[in-house]
């Protein structure tokens, strides 16, 4: 079943995270760029990832403080070159 929202459906929330962190990795997204956070829907009860949300994924805030994500979007940037 597809969502009225035409997003994205992930199974669980830790599925939904991996795929925005590697969306942030592979896409190179700045901080405030991209999707924030996911969600449980209400309409199809799968997870979606959000830019709406103010409070953003912890994990990928911490990524982001740690200097962990610009290495691995820079790991991505040359891997793709090869």
């Amino acid at each position: 079943m597809r969502c009225s929202s035409g997003k994205i459906q992930y199974d669980s929330q830790q599925l939904a995270e991996d795929a925005l962190i590697d969306q942030h990795i592979y896409k190179g997204f700045a901080a405030h760029e991209g999707p924030q956070n996911v969600y449980e829907c209400r309409d199809c009860g799968y997870w979606h990832m959000t830019s709406k949300n103010a409070e953003r994924l912890p994990r990928l805030q911490e990524m982001q403080d740690s200097g962990e994500m610009r290495k691995k979007q820079q790991a991505s940037h040359w891997e793709r070159r090869f």
